[in-house]
Formats: structure tokens, sequence, C-alpha cells
């Protein structure tokens, strides 16, 4: 049976977890996203929001670029270090022990040990309510289909389960 609650009802979404990192000079962070989608296959475009008063959304748009990076469901602890800490005050990278590596087109940090991870040159934003939209064109991915992912529903990380047959 639905209930009808417009403010409960936003908890009943189930995202895949991304660590979207950014650089700018010399200074790099790492922030998490449930608000990541693919937006276009040709060409192949990442879309993430980004809160206007986040220190990513500050070195994203002057950097021009990101890397997206979708968790492993091992990565709950880095991901709740990105997303419940602040650039201001903690380096999110030494506190989580973050192994990072470098890719061939983009400056930012990409994570190790993540199902997914791509490297975005932001070719458009917007306003998206209180958030950025950052739409990325993919440069570069990379994958480890050992690995299953890390999902996001009411506000807590899950498993993904078995699949279903139909």
């Amino acid at each position: 049976m639905l209930i009808e609650d417009l403010d409960k009802s936003q908890n009943y979404t189930t995202t895949t977890v991304a660590l979207v990192t950014s650089r700018n000079g010399n200074v790099d962070n790492v922030m998490s996203a449930e608000w990541s989608i693919r937006v276009s296959i040709d060409p192949f475009l990442i879309g993430v929001m980004v809160g206007y008063e986040r220190e990513s959304y500050r070195l994203i748009s002057r950097s021009g670029e990101f890397g997206i990076n979708y968790c492993s469901d091992e990565q709950g602890e880095l991901a709740h270090i990105a997303g419940n800490y602040s650039l201001k005050d903690t380096n999110k990278f030494q506190k989580g022990h973050i192994a990072t590596f470098y890719g061939k087109f983009i400056k930012a940090p990409l994570i190790e040990g993540c199902i997914s991870v791509y490297e975005c040159r932001v070719i458009n934003e917007f306003k998206v309510g209180d958030h950025a939209a950052f739409i990325g064109e993919v440069l570069n991915g990379y994958y480890d289909g050992t690995k299953k992912p890390l999902v996001f529903h009411q506000g807590k990380f899950f498993h993904l389960g078995d699949r279903i047959s139909h």
C-alpha cells in the first residue's frame, strides 16, 4: 500500500554511491555524491549535482574537470568520510587512507578499489534547485568486474542483492 507523504517518499530512492574527486592548483578534495548519473551514451556524459556551498563546487568550477569513482561495497567507510567531513578542516584522503592513482586526462586523483572510475571534463554547468549540475564529458574509464556496487537507500549503505530472473 502506498502512503502519500512527499517528504518521507524522498528517502525511498536508491542510488549508486560515487566519490567525486577534484583538484585545483595543489588542493585535492573528495566528496560523496549519491546524485550522479550517466546522462548520455553517445557522447558518454555523466552528470553530478554539487551544492554551491561545498568546497568541491569551487574546485570543479575553477578546474573544469572532475573524477567520478563509483564505490564498491567494500568502500562504505570511505564514502562516509567523504560525505561527513569538510576540506575546510580535514584531509579526507589521509583520514580515510584513500589509495589513489592518476589518470591520463585530468589532474584530480582517482580512487583505487572502485567498481568503475571516470575522468570527466566539464562541458556544462547549470542550476538545479539548490545545487549546481555539472555535466562532464567522459574522457577515459576504468572498471573492476570483480567488484559489486555500494548503494544508498533510506540514508544507509547497502550491498546490491542477487539478480532477479524473469
